[in-house]
């Protein structure tokens, strides 16, 4: 994270606590952190009272370029330890006299303690050493100028804390049965933080957070993604890690894109103007009716930014009442003059087609007309082998019905103000989406296109 990394920056010698229960990350961000931050002739030193330097190496691939054996430190207490150097101490004063002449004589920027709660107790359960031996480690921190990260699987409070310079809480809950991982800021002297906290992974081992806002996932040209390159057969989501997630959008499928939050809104449009834009250009028709509010002309403004407008003109339809009329001033069209106009419009396009429906925009019906309207229309794309999204917002009407019905049901979800996705069915784990803009070459003179990223949580 930028702040820590700041505050590792500016300051000499700042300590930096991290707590979480077994299994949240804390290894793995400390790693992380000193991998980002030692460079050049800069290291880290490693002690460790929990895993061998040869495992440590094995779960963090590259780590031996910023920490040499010599600075992984055992401190399990094992007499048949194979590491280049191990610590074996039995009261403060030797446990101390070991880490002063590890970071004096080496050019040391980071000393990671893991765990801090071992050495506490392996030097005494009384109160008075525990206090002297954090106070100690911290003053050896400054007077070095060493970088100090202490691991602790305590989440309670203690004195520590309010002796450190910094404090990183990492925490894993579940949401829905899947899991959601956290880093909380609840200190760090010296800098503002105008974030509390981060949605984070451990993917590929390496502690990575997310930080685009849903507002901010972009647009640009899309590049169209083949329909051949799609297994089983199915039609591509127009983007590449959707497709591998997912499999696809089977035809005659029946999607539905929820929106389980309102503050993400419109942060789900790049994941469906991706897939429009896919069968766009693919030369496929698409019959888009927005949600609720929307009109043609900011639809296609928004799209524009994805594919040329004579794509646009040659395949999109957009059945909206015009933007002149006012909801008051319209009459509501029955639900078979609704079906005809649309089937009309159907009629005028290159199959297969891919049907996006925004559900709210059928709240002006009853239950049993929206009912009537959905089942006709889902019929028909199953029938032709086309292809339905519907778009569902927590005001929709009948939305346990409508979630019955999808054949692929794919939920979007906020965190701390980011986009996440999770497959209902299929059931998948969740993802961060995030921008990625990728360069068609400039030996070929091609312009880069946008595509999004899905990061899981793990």
């Amino acid at each position: 994270m930028h702040e820590v990394e700041s505050a590792l920056k500016l300051m000499e010698g700042y300590t930096l606590l991290l707590k979480g229960a077994p299994g949240t990350g804390k290894t793995t961000y400390a790693i992380t952190l000193l991998q980002r931050v030692c460079n050049g002739d800069t290291k880290g030193v490693y002690i460790s009272t929990r895993i061998d330097p040869t495992a440590l190496y094995k779960q963090f691939p590259g780590l031996e370029e910023q920490v040499p054996r010599k600075n992984v430190i055992d401190a399990t207490q094992s007499e048949f330890s194979e590491a280049e150097a191990q610590v074996l101490y039995e009261d403060l004063t030797s446990f101390l006299r070991s880490v002063y002449s590890v970071v004096a004589e080496e050019n040391v920027t980071i000393l990671i303690i893991d765990s801090w709660d071992a050495v506490s107790f392996q030097i005494g359960k009384e109160t008075q050493s525990v206090e002297k031996l954090e106070t100690s480690m911290l003053d050896i921190a400054r007077k070095t100028r060493t970088h100090l990260i202490l691991i602790s699987e305590y989440t309670g409070e203690k004195r520590l804390d309010y002796l450190v310079d910094g404090i990183l809480r990492l925490e894993k809950e579940q949401r829905d049965n899947r899991i959601v991982r956290k880093v909380f800021i609840d200190k760090l002297r010296g800098l503002q933080v105008p974030r509390g906290n981060y949605p984070f992974t451990l993917e590929e081992g390496k502690f990575t957070h997310f930080i685009t806002p849903a507002t901010e996932l972009g647009s640009g040209r899309h590049k169209v993604i083949k329909e051949k390159e799609l297994l089983f057969g199915n039609y591509s989501t127009g983007i590449e890690d959707l497709d591998t997630i997912v499999g696809g959008y089977p035809k005659g499928g029946f999607v539905l894109l929820e929106i389980s939050d309102d503050s993400i809104s419109w942060g789900y449009r790049p994941i469906l103007f991706h897939t429009i834009s896919d069968f766009l250009l693919n030369d496929c028709g698409v019959i888009y009716i927005p949600e609720d509010g929307s009109y043609f002309s900011s639809v296609k403004k928004l799209l524009l930014d994805y594919v040329r407008e004579d794509m646009l003109d040659k395949n999109l339809r957009i059945p909206t009442a015009s933007e002149s009329e006012t909801q008051f001033g319209r009459e509501v069209p029955s639900v078979k003059n609704y079906l005809d106009n649309y089937f009309e419009i159907y009629k005028g396009l290159k199959k297969p087609i891919l049907h996006v429906l925004g559900l709210t925009s059928l709240n002006i019906y009853s239950e049993d007309e929206v009912r009537e309207t959905l089942t006709e229309v889902v019929s028909w794309a199953r029938t032709t082998n086309d292809v339905l999204v519907g778009v569902l917002k927590p005001s929709a009407k009948l939305k346990n019905e409508i979630c019955e019905m999808a054949d692929v049901h794919l939920r979007f979800i906020p965190l701390n103000g980011t986009l996440n996705l999770y497959g209902v069915k299929p059931h998948t784990v969740i993802y961060n989406i995030a921008p990625l803009r990728v360069d068609a070459g400039e030996e070929k003179g091609e312009e880069g296109y946008h595509q999004l990223k899905f990061t899981p949580f793990v």
